[in-house]
């Protein structure tokens, strides 16, 4: 196997994605081992395993102790009921075995909602959006397919494989289906799309690319109303991010309270800034008053406020 990496690293590849490794005997030494190999070569390459288990302890273990800043993908969030508290509770749960914070002898989290597939796959659809937002503001990597920025289906087309969709780049796709595609499916007709998956995806990826707080900042769950799934994202002086989600199906206040252990510096304002919401309507840039703040069905909102010393 390191055989065969090294040799794929040398013909210029830029990473590797290793499916089912709960499968292997010793799993952790060995991805561990994989992973030193691309790191050696070149901190720009990538080892991304897989594992078709749910269960948090199988997850964690193949997290020991080598391998424990290893980008691993489960579809542990995919277990259904989609409802803030299961979330929340999983979330909780994951962070609460891989020590919650990165610390030098945390494991690094990363999140998805399965080693193969989309996620329009495991998700409902009118929470497409709530996860993106939910993915890539929690604390670790987000872990996407190819397709999942534009709610990609497989198998939407007649003609698609399920197992390797077709990437929608223009109404020209259609040459490789037996079904018509429509430009709102499309990557081109999404990029003109200020409310479209894309957009949003963007948007997100360029927040968490550049924001401190979002990339390693502190996490820290909010409670708030039934449904709803809240928490801040800090880091030394930077700007804090608070992030509200709700997964039901009919609009509710959020009525967001202050957590004990939420840092004073790091404590809700009476007022923060939309950076974005994932439903049309919102107005970026707008002060929303948190006291009376409120979403609507399936609605998610990332807001920002100021470091106060």
């Amino acid at each position: 196997m390191e055989e065969a990496l090294n040799f794929w690293l040398q013909a210029g590849v830029d990473g590797f994605q290793v499916r089912d490794v709960e499968k292997l005997k010793n799993a952790s030494l060995l991805l561990a081992d994989w992973q030193n190999v691309t790191k050696s070569f070149s901190e720009d390459r990538l080892l991304i395993a897989g594992t078709g288990s749910s269960n948090l302890s199988e997850i964690v273990s193949l997290l020991e102790p080598a391998a424990k800043d290893l980008l691993l993908t489960s579809s542990y969030l995919a277990a259904p009921p989609f409802t803030g508290g299961h979330v929340k509770t999983l979330v909780a749960q994951y962070l609460d075995a891989t020590r919650g914070h990165l610390t030098n002898d945390s494991r690094w989290s990363s999140w998805s909602l399965s080693q193969e597939g989309l996620l329009t796959s495991f998700v409902p659809a009118p929470l497409l959006r709530l996860y993106q937002l939910l993915l890539f503001t929690l604390p670790g990597t987000p872990v996407f397919s190819y397709g999942d920025e534009i709610g990609l289906k497989a198998a939407a087309l007649p003609g698609q494989p399920e197992r390797a969709p077709v990437m929608l780049w223009d109404e020209s796709s259609s040459l490789n289906t037996s079904g018509p595609v429509s430009a709102n499916m499309t990557v081109k007709g999404q990029s003109g799309d200020r409310g479209s998956p894309l957009s949003l995806f963007r948007q997100l990826s360029d927040l968490r690319g550049k924001e401190r707080s979002l990339l390693h900042g502190d996490f820290h769950e909010l409670p708030a109303a039934p449904g709803l799934f809240a928490y801040v994202r800090h880091w030394d002086q930077n700007d804090r991010y608070l992030v509200v989600l709700n997964f039901g199906d009919t609009s509710q206040p959020a009525r967001l309270a202050a957590s004990s252990s939420l840092p004073a510096s790091a404590s809700l304002p009476a007022r923060a800034s939309l950076l974005l919401s994932t439903q049309p309507g919102r107005e970026e840039g707008a002060s929303l008053e948190l006291e009376n703040l409120k979403l609507e069905p399936h609605e998610g909102l990332l807001l920002k406020f100021p470091y106060v010393a």
